[in-house]
């Protein structure tokens, strides 16, 4: 049998009634040139039943069967199983736009040695026209940090990769990782991804290529148990977090030179994201009984991030308990932002946004 051009690995966990959708938007592909590695992840329900009768009726889909073991486990029975070079990874209740692959694979002739990104849309909003793509923001070695900071870099279902990165890099998702997975992927991706390819780039485009649902309601791609409010961390890898993560916030604004390299949606998410792990910093010193370094205020790492989230109208709730200082409250906030019901953080955030007159962006 041909290789196919590409490899679509589909995670489904009792999705019974969403996977023909999912599905149905790969028969609609206007490049048939593929192969559907849909992995059915012990659902209890009428899934498997629906990827069998998909691949009865057509042999691109290629159907894996087994016992429950969460997203990470099925993703990695998919690329196991996956024959083509590049891979694509779509959830079971998602779908791809009609015209993905077949620009995608325009995109992979143009740049062969890179990763290409794109974004994902709600069913609600338009289709985009994929002539009006434009060129794609580009991103180096040195760049990498800046590229996962952004609100796509950790998402591994709007990525185009390379199996053999994937192979010779050895990486793989963690099946120990009850949340996080797609970004712990992505760094290991992208580690080995620029120690084999060095002088290679990603190649992000604006191009909405991927359709999220807004009637997935509980079913995902799959199922493992999470701890309600547990803070999942580990205390000796915490210990010198803060100064670590100064470090690392001051070489991500030198890669991109300072945050005029941003574009306004990065600067958003990038914002929300180093306020909420210079609040962990805070936290966790807390919980470790160690002092904050020099440099953490003011002038410092907190003090820049604070001033550019002012000089950018940036807003999420950890602005003004960073801004004023209060350990206590950051901590506290950063605690509820954790739980299930995330009472205190909404408090927060809701008393903030009206101090600023709701005039600012939030994320």
């Amino acid at each position: 049998m041909p290789t196919p051009r590409f490899s679509v690995i589909v995670p489904a966990y009792n999705l019974e009634h969403l996977l023909p959708r999912c599905l149905d938007s790969l028969l609609a592909q206007t490049l048939p040139d593929w192969e559907c590695v849909v992995v059915d992840d012990g659902s209890a329900d009428g899934t498997g039943g629906v990827c069998d009768a998909y691949a009865a009726k057509d042999p691109r889909f290629v159907v894996l069967h087994q016992a429950n073991g969460g997203v990470s486990c099925a993703r990695n029975a998919g690329i196991r199983a996956a024959r083509a070079e590049d891979l694509l990874f779509l959830d079971g209740d998602d779908a791809l736009e009609p015209f993905a692959l077949e620009w995608l694979a325009a995109r992979r002739a143009q740049w062969p040695g890179d990763l290409i990104g794109f974004h994902m849309r709600s069913d609600r909003d338009a289709p985009d026209d994929p002539a009006a793509a434009g060129d794609p923001r580009s991103y180096t070695a040195a760049q990498k940090q800046a590229y996962m900071a952004g609100n796509f870099g950790s998402n591994v279902t709007i990525k185009l990769f390379s199996a053999a990165v994937i192979r010779e890099g050895g990486v793989a998702f963690d099946p120990a990782l009850a949340r996080g997975e797609d970004q712990d992927f992505c760094f290991r991706y992208l580690d080995a991804f620029f120690a084999l390819r060095p002088g290679a780039a990603v190649r992000q485009y604006e191009l909405h290529l991927y359709v999220v649902y807004a009637d997935n309601g509980a079913g995902r791609a799959s199922s493992q148990k999470v701890a309600a409010h547990a803070i999942d961390w580990d205390p000796e890898a915490s210990r010198g977090y803060a100064a670590r993560l100064m470090d690392e916030y001051a070489g991500l604004l030198a890669s991109m030179g300072g945050w005029e390299g941003y574009t306004p949606k990065e600067r958003l998410y990038m914002a929300h994201q180093y306020a909420r792990r210079f609040a962990f910093a805070v936290w966790a010193a807390r919980q470790l009984g160690e002092a904050l370094p020099r440099g953490f205020w003011g002038g410092g790492a907190v003090g820049d991030l604070v001033a550019a989230m002012g000089r950018y109208r940036l807003y999420c709730a950890y602005y003004w308990p960073l801004r004023l200082g209060w350990k206590g409250l950051i901590a506290a906030v950063y605690q509820s932002d954790e739980s299930e019901s995330k009472r205190l953080y909404w408090k927060v955030f809701l008393i903030g946004d009206l101090l600023l007159g709701r005039r600012w962006n939030r994320l």
